[in-house]
């Protein structure tokens, strides 16, 4: 399957927030879209850096004496910038799931940025990758019983 296919299914939506969007506004936005990152842009076609839930996660525990020791305003007013992904891996609507899916097990990612002539156009997340390929499991497990069936069937004509 193609990502653009998958796209088509799921829809091209992306979340992008300004980078000086504070981290507490990001953290907000994921947790009432109910989603696990958001793309960095300015202008919402072209990728400056991304943010996913455990880069927040990590950035707190990173810096858990300052917040223990302040309010934890000065982090959480911070601008997003400051802890966001600045080497985005992305892929494009002609590339397949499974070099998708093979990428992200490889560099342990959660979200590739879909992108067509340097352009954002969609997003992939874990979540959407299991789904597709447990859906394309269930057809090929289908196929193959479809195949013993012919073949049972074939062995008792002959």
């Amino acid at each position: 399957m193609k990502i653009a296919t998958l796209l088509d299914k799921k829809g091209r939506t992306v979340v992008t927030v300004k980078p000086n969007a504070t981290i507490l506004d990001v953290a907000e936005l994921l947790r009432r879209r109910h989603i696990g990152c958001v793309v960095i842009s300015r202008d919402d076609k072209h990728i400056e850096g991304l943010v996913a839930v455990r880069d927040i996660v990590y950035a707190m525990a990173e810096r858990e004496e300052r917040i223990r020791a302040a309010s934890g305003d000065d982090i959480l007013d911070a601008p997003i910038e400051r802890i966001m992904t600045h080497e985005v891996h992305t892929c494009t609507e002609n590339d397949t799931l499974k070099h998708v899916m093979l990428d992200m097990a490889r560099r342990h990612l959660l979200h590739v940025p879909v992108v067509a002539d340097g352009e954002l156009c969609g997003i992939v997340s874990n979540d959407d990758v299991v789904r597709y390929a447990v859906e394309e499991m269930e057809l090929e497990k289908l196929v193959l019983q479809d195949a013993v069936l012919v073949s049972r069937t074939l062995d008792q004509l002959r």
